[in-house]
């Protein structure tokens, strides 16, 4: 009978939001655990910590339907064999473990395979390092250790070594499908998909993506103190600020990129104060919550929520069928470059533009938010190039 596991995250009263994996009889798996406390706690968020943990579930449920002493080989320094990682766990790790209905896939893609591989070589390389760490300074046993773990490394690389398809980004929207998205939306359209107490939220919401370009969680993180709408140039501002006290979320919006400042169109100041002053107010509790987006209830809004109001525009019209919160991040880079080059900014000063505007710590960022942009301009320098080509030919042909 395969074991089971459980991927619980707990939350302190300081805020601080904490994910562990315990087995069937909700007990914590300590080696586990200790390898993401006091490995990647430091320096993942709480949603990739969740990923992890279940790769590793499943690495451990291999373990324990095997009955393969992995945490035994680990801690002691012995690792894994090569024929071990390749015929065993390379194998296990193929699997699909969601149950879905009857019919299901019963292998998942190969870049979930590489991550998953790629979790599990972490955890294994840091367990060998820890006992490492144990034996005697200079000894035989460091050198042997080191060769074991450079051999693992080897293996799990072959193990993974596959052509993987390049991934797809979200799609940016064209510029008449943008305007078609805002024409649904807007709270007087009759084409609208949500109930009328919401439709201006809602609209604010797409509104606030499609303008300033930021995340689904730096959305929800917005307090209602970030609207600074009476400056000279009304600014948004987007903070970091993980495992916040005040925020109730168990599953906490978090804010990936860097901490900044966005300028606001005075349209967009406008609906911003519109709904901060008439529609916000009137929400249950709204006064003791200071997040600046809020449900039904008057409790912040769950990431959930904001794909569940999304898939409402693509069921009422589904020419938006592909729709996610990241097309709008897309789109909106697109467009700021667009915007830049029409105002003769050099491509490496917009490069930097574009990792202040939309929070990037690397120029390497940008590069999968505007390869649509760069496809079509591509486009059009070709097409140029051909109808100069055949120009020529038509004139000689008259000649």
């Amino acid at each position: 009978m395969r074991a089971r596991f459980h991927v619980v995250t707990v939350r302190h009263p300081n805020g601080e939001r904490l994910p562990i994996l315990l087995d069937g009889d909700r007990q914590p798996i300590a080696w586990i655990n200790s390898y993401v406390i006091r490995r990647l706690r430091p320096r993942l968020a709480v949603s990739s910590l969740v990923k992890t943990l279940f790769v590793l579930g499943y690495v451990w449920q291999w373990a324990e339907t095997d009955a393969f002493p992995l945490e035994a080989r680990l801690v002691s320094g012995e690792g894994l064999t090569p024929d071990e990682i390749v015929s065993r766990v390379y194998p296990w790790l193929r699997r699909n473990f969601r149950i879905a209905g009857e019919v299901r896939k019963l292998v998942v893609s190969p870049g979930t395979v590489v991550f998953r591989l790629n979790v599990v070589l972490r955890c294994v390389a840091w367990h060998l390092e820890c006992a490492m760490a144990t034996m005697p300074a200079g000894s035989q046993q460091i050198v042997d250790a080191r060769e074991r773990l450079a051999v693992i490394r080897r293996s799990f690389a072959t193990a993974a070594r596959t052509r993987l398809p390049t991934a797809s980004h979200a799609a940016p929207l064209t510029e008449m499908q943008l305007q078609r998205l805002l024409q649904v939306c807007h709270p007087d359209s009759c084409e609208n998909p949500w109930k009328r107490p919401y439709r201006e939220r809602n609209f604010l919401i797409v509104l606030i993506l499609a303008t300033l370009g930021i995340r689904r969680g730096e959305l929800l993180k917005l307090r209602v103190s970030d609207c600074l709408l009476s400056r000279a140039i009304p600014e948004v501002r987007v903070e970091r600020s993980p495992d916040d006290p005040a925020d109730p979320r168990m599953h906490e919006p978090q804010v990936k990129t860097e901490s900044r400042h966005l300028p606001c169109d005075v349209s967009l100041a406008r609906y911003l104060n519109e709904y901060i002053c008439k529609i916000r107010r009137l929400m249950p509790g709204a006064s003791r919550c200071p997040f600046l987006l809020l449900s039904r209830t008057g409790q912040p809004m769950s990431l959930v929520r904001v794909n569940g109001l999304i898939d409402q525009i693509a069921h009422v019209n589904p020419e938006f069928s592909d729709l996610h919160p990241h097309c709008l991040r897309s789109t909106c880079a697109t467009r700021f470059r667009e915007a830049a080059r029409r105002n003769g900014v050099d491509e490496e000063r917009i490069d930097k533009d574009m990792m202040y505007f939309f929070g990037w710590r690397s120029a390497d960022s940008v590069t999968p938010y505007i390869e649509a942009a760069i496809r079509r301009e591509a486009c059009e320098i070709g097409l140029s190039y051909q109808a100069m080509l055949f120009g020529r030919v038509a004139a000689r042909s008259d000649a």
